[in-house]
């Protein structure tokens, strides 16, 4: 991957975590961070296997079931020590709210009690999957539109999604705008987009310009990013619930995804920082970080209710560090070492990883 692209990962997993500790007060957090990874993931898949999908060589089959061993198997234990620290309080869950999740369709069902179950954030991998299975179909569609089409297209779809969101009631907009599978397809789909940018001719050009520009120069473009960010993060609160939960960051997320991934190797500070070994580290345990903050968060709010600790801002320190500090033996000593031992099934297609 792009290393500043590599490094954001960690900046905006981290958006989500906070949110999840602040509650309500940063709902933003969580929001622009889901939505830049759906888009982040239809940009890199695009990079990734674009030529292989053009080359009938993509196998979604082979796809999917290389994606799933990534993340799988850490799904399955983290819902198993939310059921098991269930068990220990006397609480007990039925099939019907487990079973969703094992096979992960979780999210298609519509009830907060059945896609926040057990480990919350795991929703996000029922639409991941989703969308994998989608991803062929949707590259070659889009790759066949002309600019003229494309732009049209998105237009119908932009204006559809803002005349529908806004009849839904407030109460069904978390499920049908930001956790329905469907409805993150047009994210997704937003990344493809991006990825068709990044390899046209024009962002050629844009590359060899960015390179020419001065530190200063590149540092101010990067801050306007930054400023970008900060100003969406300003205007959330006083938007719509339809229009906040995802598509306010239809414009700022694409836009950063496609100028961090141009001006990668040629930036001033802000592009040295994400490609310092450091963020670079952090960026590798992004996905980890996001899968075991919120059984974290539970194991330590209860060790401190039992000492009497009740300083909020002391147990979000601890939370974030704990979490951090776990995701990398988390990511050595399970997620890559069941990957490697496992990547030699034989339906796992090697030329997919060419």
């Amino acid at each position: 991957m792009l290393r500043a692209l590599h490094s954001l990962r960690f900046v905006f997993v981290m958006l989500i975590v906070l949110s999840h500790l602040i509650g309500h007060g940063f709902d933003f957090g969580g929001e622009c961070g889901v939505a830049f990874f759906f888009i982040l993931s239809g940009f890199v898949l695009s990079l990734a296997y674009g030529d292989s999908i053009r080359e009938k060589r993509f196998s979604t089959r082979a796809f999917v079931g290389k994606q799933l061993l990534k993340f799988y198997p850490l799904h399955l234990i983290t819902m198993a020590v939310v059921l098991l620290m269930d068990a220990r309080l006397g609480l007990h869950s039925e099939w019907g709210r487990i079973l969703p999740s094992i096979l992960l369709v979780q999210s298609w069902i519509p009830s907060e009690q059945v896609y926040f179950f057990a480990n919350g954030p795991a929703w996000f991998l029922a639409d991941i999957v989703f969308l994998y299975l989608i991803f062929r179909c949707l590259f070659v569609v889009l790759n066949k539109l002309t600019l003229r089409q494309a732009i049209i297209a998105s237009a119908v779809v932009v204006i559809v999604y803002l005349l529908l969101g806004g009849m839904i009631s407030e109460e069904r907009v978390n499920y049908l705008l930001y956790v329905f599978p469907p409805a993150r397809v047009i994210d997704f789909a937003i990344g493809i987009l991006v990825y068709r940018a990044y390899q046209s001719q024009c962002t050629m050009s844009l590359r060899k310009w960015l390179s020419e520009c001065s530190p200063a120069k590149a540092t101010a473009l990067e801050s306007a990013m930054v400023a970008l960010i900060a100003l969406t993060a300003l205007i959330y609160p006083h938007t719509e619930p339809h229009i906040r939960c995802a598509s306010m960051f239809w414009v700022v997320v694409p836009v950063t995804v496609f100028f961090f991934a141009t001006i990668d190797k040629s930036g001033g500070l802000v592009t040295r920082l994400l490609t310092s070994k450091p963020m670079m580290s952090l960026g590798s345990i992004s996905f980890e970080i996001y899968m075991i903050h919120a059984v974290v968060k539970r194991i330590v709010q209860s060790i401190a209710m039992n000492v009497g600790i009740e300083s909020d801002l002391c147990m979000a320190v601890v939370i974030i560090l704990t979490t951090i500090a776990l995701a990398y033996p988390v990511k050595i000593f399970f997620v890559d070492k069941i990957y490697r031992k496992a990547s030699n099934f034989r339906y796992i297609d090697k030329n997919a990883e060419k």
